[in-house]
């Protein structure tokens, strides 16, 4: 129609229509560009034809896989895509778990995990990729129950059945030999670690059972094990006493082998004589003196013990050490500077209590009785109980003191056991008093050289 437009696309469309119409015109969809795949046809993409999509490898179609070329040259559906493929879940491993996933795109690996008691199979790999076929690598087998080491136990054996391997779970139990005690868990269990839960036990030597005694019995009655250390006490029916070590215990001589540690003791009458002490007594009083008691012994006033202070009942029935006896206290020939007994009528070097002996000063000296001088002549002394005098005199030169008297006296002192700070006041006393003395002759000369 005169004066009437159309717009280019509608133009063209109906151009293509006559075209076709007439027979003049065969018309071809494009060739699609299509990622990771392409489209293949029988018919070379001529309209109407029908094209299939083909994925690479490893891709899949992401929507409809076929396409057809419509009478105007366009295909329908207008889009194809190859998207990455996927594998279904992974195979199922024995005794193993699988890292979880949602998804398993081509490409894929994933890991497995032993279950708690199963260890990997060494050298096998415990993955798996899912492959461009949309299908798993294989799988071997990968894991093995986990296995301890045998259990050896030496000086013992296993009570359940030997096995060639001992796997996870498992239980062992043990038995020592004769002359052996078990420390440790008589049970073990095979752990999922390849160890032994508890430790397997070892067996340690043990002594034999401690021997009898007649008429007497020892501490470990019902026990059936003695292992190194175990002690045992004896113990005699009433009326006998025990002869030897009351206890015994298990130990070792040369580190390897256990024994006791002595002969067990005996059971006998065994009594002491009474012991007799004249002037004398013992503790506790006793009327009978079995093996074992003790005695202690002390005398009477006046008199020393002469011999051990105590005394036991030994199991042949002798007292060791032997019984003291009783002693009179004598006092030691009195001994007086420049004096001596009057009068003496024997000459003997010790005196009984309560006796008594008369002194005298030489001539030239006389008694002096804490420094005041005395005219008497005699001087009486008496033995006192515990074997001392009572207080001896002195005897000092006529008409003052003289010095080698003064140096005798302190030699004494020493002698006697003098506290040394009394001994050195002393000595002061002493100078002091020497000094007076040489004051005095230095007058007396001075004197007589004056009146000259």
């Amino acid at each position: 129609m005169p004066g009437l437009l159309c717009p280019p696309g509608q133009l063209l469309a109906l151009l293509v229509l006559v075209l076709q119409l007439t027979g003049s015109l065969e018309l071809q969809c494009p060739v699609p560009r299509i990622s990771n795949g392409q489209l293949r046809s029988a018919q070379n993409f001529t309209a109407g034809s029908t094209a299939t999509l083909e994925c690479d490898a490893g891709y899949q179609p992401g929507g409809a896989s076929k396409a057809q070329c419509l009478p105007v040259g366009l295909w329908y559906p207008r889009v194809l895509t190859c998207i990455p493929g996927q594998c279904s879940h992974p195979p199922a491993v024995s005794n193993a778990n699988l890292n979880h996933e949602y998804k398993f795109i081509v490409g894929t690996t994933v890991t497995y995990s032993c279950h708690r008691g199963f260890t990997l199979i060494p050298g096998v790999s415990p993955t798996t990729t899912c492959l461009k076929n949309f299908t798993w690598s294989a799988v071997p087998k990968l894991c093995q129950k986990v296995q301890c080491p045998t259990p050896v136990i030496p000086h013992g054996r296993e009570i359940s059945a030997r096995k060639a391997e001992y796997t996870f779970g498992q239980q062992v139990e043990f038995q020592c030999d004769l002359g052996y005690v078990l420390k440790g868990s008589q049970r073990s269990q095979c752990s999922s670690d390849g160890m032994w839960r508890p430790p397997i036990p070892y067996c340690d030597r043990v002594c034999d059972p401690p021997p009898q005694i007649t008429k007497g019995q020892h501490s470990a009655l019902g026990t059936k094990v003695f292992p190194y250390g175990f002690e045992v006490k004896y113990t005699c029916v009433e009326g006998l006493s025990l002869i030897g070590d009351e206890s015994i215990y298990c130990t070792s001589d040369d580190g390897e082998n256990l024994t006791w540690s002595g002969p067990a003791p005996e059971c006998r009458a065994v009594r002491c004589p009474k012991p007799t002490v004249e002037r004398g007594r013992m503790i506790p009083q006793r009327f009978t003196f079995p093996y074992g008691v003790a005695l202690q012994f002390s005398c009477d006033e006046g008199f020393v013990l002469s011999g051990a202070t105590e005394s036991q009942c030994q199991a042949d029935g002798t007292w060791d050490p032997p019984v003291p006896t009783c002693q009179p206290v004598l006092c030691p020939r009195p001994q007086v500077a420049y004096g001596g007994l009057k009068s003496p009528l024997d000459d003997k070097t010790w005196y009984q209590i309560n006796e008594t002996v008369t002194l005298e000063c030489a001539p030239g000296y006389q008694f002096s009785d804490n420094g005041n001088m005395s005219l008497e002549g005699s001087w009486t002394a008496t033995c006192l109980p515990g074997g001392n005098w009572t207080p001896l005199p002195k005897c000092k030169k006529e008409g003052g003191a003289d010095v080698c008297e003064e140096v005798h006296y302190i030699k004494s002192l020493f002698h006697c056991g003098v506290p040394v700070a009394e001994m050195k006041a002393l000595l002061e006393i002493q100078k002091l008093f020497l000094e007076i003395k040489k004051l005095q002759i230095e007058l007396e000369n001075w004197s007589r050289t004056g009146a000259l």
